[in-house]
């Protein structure tokens, strides 16, 4: 009888078998078709593995002719399952206990995911020292584990040499390990002798030196090798002088003596091709070298192929007095040394003497006195397209690159201490008889500031001369505007001119821009004139305090004092309220436009109130005199501050450690006298003392900064490990820390934290490493 037709999947092989972690599952599929001519009953059986790790489905059935049947095996490797290899036998029986099929499933089996690595700092700054840092492990296994420590650089010869102390872990069950890795950089040639340092980077490998395979773990650092000090610059600068007066022996012969001729270092025309000016005159720029031995300079014009003399200045006693600088707000036409050790002469828009249109090219020559009859430099100009008197025309207008950036959303500006400013350059400005600049708020159009300046023949008002200059085009530089608030805002100038009597305007048209604000924040806030603590103690009989608070920066902040009076102005004072039985917390928190939000939280609590003077005496028998006169005063009651989520105190801690009632809590010494004599225990007081030994033994909370910070750290690195899917959320883990992080806000450390709420120290510190690296 023919044997039956079986196939398997997934396939496997001695060489290939199929990794699967402990804690997951592997579903195999059998395949099988009777091609006997009768149909015979089967059923499948597996050995060879433990039966805890499978679990064979459709154990028996029955197939006929040509009928395809599926059978299922779930491989499920429990957590104590041995990590190697393995193998499952399967074999097809028949009712009689033929053999009729069998076949092998080779398996590995793998650790899960339980090492967790931690590399801190992510980055060190070093000079000639070396680079510490700290790796944290951690077994989160059921087994103990050895590990062996193996850093390697990023590429693996990058010059980095490692110490790792200590190099092996011996780590048990939730077991965390500290190792101390000290990083050097050790080829002296890769540390770079100017900028900002050169960056390694390398990585930190773990192994089983059992041989059991480890996840997947990366921890990376890096490392910057900062330069050289500057003292170290002058070995380099040495070596460099050496060679340096070798080579100076060799050009000395050539570079004997400085050249004592004049020279023509740079020459510019006020006019271009393009645009063209509208000024009266071309004006000419020059600066000359070694003009002690300058004699004269000739100008000459070129226009249509003849040239021509457009001027000649004698350099013989100085500067001419046409070329003087006769007041300090001359602009042009004139000459002055500007580097007299030097000899350079700087002339500046020199006029030639040119009132038609046209095209022109100039050409400036100058003489030495030991020689006058051949020039000894000569520079030539560009061609220059020249037409008298034409309109003004705005070329640029634009915020300053350091101040203004596209985005996508258009330009955006940042004036973090003053309005925007603004940059225009204004060709043919000599028509130009006012400049309007007018600012739009594009949150409200109707909002628009205007800034007007005249300008009478030419000169600049005084509100503009130190913003703007003329070039002879006008050049205006960092021009503040009316945008100040936060908000986005257009700006449109208009430029007013005159030709042949008649006026005309021109304008340009720019936006939007984002002004940024201010970061938001509190700037001060103030109870009864003094700075808010953390914690304010009501004294004896205080209903109220008094507030006074100032929120700066943000875009159009809301402020409100919660839990009452809520929304309040950005600044002021005022008289709040209390209740002394249930004091609570005051918040001052700030919510800008952005979403943006800044808070301050003061718990308020009361205090044991001293005992009247005047009370009765308990009886002698009760009380002994001596011990009642050393009793000090009661300690502060500890806070129960109703803090607004999250700040809300755990009552399950406030339980352990109840309070009997103290005076402080009761009516005013009049109204308990009539009481006293009724009841004899509370007469003599016989648990006067106990307030104070009850406080002493439980843990004594601390409201401050530093507990709320290190609470908010353990929030951030609970989120972070959430993303990660190292925490279930709402898991048993997840509670816990929860409650440890209600702990930490209420001031308690974290090692106390941890105790009361069931969570390992080390997770707490592994969270915190997290938080910090958020920040």
């Amino acid at each position: 009888m023919t044997s039956p037709k079986v196939t398997i999947a997934p396939v496997t092989a001695v060489d290939q078998p199929y990794a699967l972690k402990l804690g997951t599952k592997l579903l195999i599929t059998i395949t099988v078709e009777n091609i006997a001519s009768q149909g015979r009953d089967y059923q499948l059986k597996g050995s060879q593995l433990s039966s805890d790790c499978y679990t064979l489905g459709a154990p028996a059935m029955s197939a006929e002719q040509g009928h395809h049947n599926q059978i299922e095996v779930l491989i499920h490797p429990t957590e104590v399952a041995a990590i190697g290899q393995h193998q499952l036998k399967l074999q097809l029986v028949s009712s009689e206990g033929e053999i009729l099929w069998e076949d092998q499933v080779y398996l590995q089996f793998l650790v899960a995911d339980d090492i967790d690595i931690m590399l801190t700092p992510d980055l060190t700054f070093i000079k000639d020292g070396v680079g510490v840092y700290q790796l944290l492990i951690t077994n989160t296994s059921r087994f103990e584990r050895v590990l062996t420590v193996q850093p390697k650089g990023l590429p693996a010869r990058n010059g980095l040499t490692f110490k790792a102390e200590p190099l092996q872990l011996d780590l048990g069950p939730d077991q965390t390990g500290k190792v101390d890795l000290i990083v050097q950089p050790r080829r002296w040639w890769l540390r770079p002798w100017l900028g900002k340092g050169r960056k390694f980077q390398f990585q930190v490998d773990l192994q089983d030196t059992n041989g059991i395979p480890l996840p997947q773990l990366l921890a990376q650092a890096g490392v910057v090798w900062q330069p050289y000090p500057r003292s170290h610059g002058l070995k380099l600068l040495g070596l460099l002088l050496l060679a340096l007066g070798t080579s100076s022996a060799l050009l000395w012969q050539f570079l004997w003596r400085q050249p004592t001729d004049p020279a023509i270092a740079a020459l510019r025309s006020s006019q271009t091709v393009v645009p063209q000016t509208g000024q009266k005159d071309i004006q000419l720029s020059w600066t000359i070298k070694n003009s002690q031995k300058l004699a004269k300079l000739v100008i000459l014009r070129e226009y249509q192929g003849q040239s021509e003399v457009a001027k000649t200045f004698r350099f013989d006693e100085g500067i001419p007095k046409e070329l003087q600088r006769s007041t300090p707000s001359q602009n042009s036409n004139f000459c002055q040394s500007d580097q007299p050790e030097t000899g350079a002469l700087k002339c500046t828009g020199i006029t030639t003497g040119t009132t038609n249109p046209g095209q022109y090219q100039f050409k400036v020559q100058a003489f030495s006195s030991d020689n006058a009859s051949e020039p000894m430099a000569t520079q030539i100009t560009s061609l220059i397209a020249f037409k008298p008197n034409a309109v003004p025309l705005i070329t640029r207008f634009y915020a300053p690159a350091s101040r203004a950036n596209t985005s996508t959303s258009g330009p955006v500006a940042s004036a973090p201490s003053g309005p925007i400013q603004l940059n225009w350059e204004i060709a043919n400005p000599s028509q130009l008889t006012e400049l309007q600049i007018m600012t739009v708020d594009a949150n409200n159009a109707e909002a628009a500031l205007l800034q007007r300046y005249q300008l009478v023949n030419g000169k600049l008002p005084d509100t503009l001369t130190k913003y703007c200059r003329f070039t002879p085009t006008l050049t205006c530089q960092k021009v503040p505007t009316a945008a100040r608030k936060p908000g986005q805002y257009f700006f449109k100038i208009t430029a007013s001119y005159q030709q042949e009597q008649q006026p005309f305007t021109l304008s340009k048209t720019i936006g939007p821009m984002n002004v940024q604000a201010k970061n938001l924040r509190i700037a001060s806030f103030l109870i009864n004139g003094q700075k808010a603590p953390a914690q304010f103690v009501l004294k004896p009989g205080q209903d109220h305090v008094k507030l006074t608070w100032k929120v700066e920066g943000g875009n159009n902040p809301s402020v409100a004092i919660l839990p009452s009076p809520g929304k309040i102005p950005a600044s002021g004072s005022m008289k709040y309220q209390l209740n002394p039985q249930q004091p609570g917390a005051i918040t001052l928190q700030a919510t800008d436009l952005n979403g943006k939000q800044v808070l301050q939280t003061v718990a308020i609590g009361g205090t044991v109130a001293k005992a009247p003077t005047n009370r009765p005496k308990p009886p002698v028998a009760q009380v002994k005199p001596k011990q009642a006169a050393k009793v000090k005063p009661a300690p502060p009651l500890p806070f129960i501050a109703a803090y607004p989520p999250p700040f809300s105190p755990e009552p399950a801690v406030l339980r352990q450690n109840p309070l009997p009632p103290l005076p402080a809590r009761q009516t005013p010494p009049r109204a308990t006298r009539p009481r006293r004599p009724v009841s004899k225990p509370v007469v003599s007081r016989p648990s006067q003392p106990r307030p104070p030994v009850a406080v002493r033994s439980s843990a004594k909370p601390k409201y401050s900064q530093a507990a709320l910070k290190e609470a908010q750290l353990v929030t951030r690195g609970l989120v972070v490990a959430r993303q990660n899917r190292k925490i279930v959320l709402n898991g048993s883990t997840w509670n816990k820390t929860q409650d440890a992080i209600k702990l930490l806000r209420r001031g308690y450390s974290r090692e106390a934290a941890a105790q009361r709420a069931g969570v390992p120290l080390w997770k707490l510190n592994v969270l915190v490493s997290l938080g910090q690296r958020t920040r």
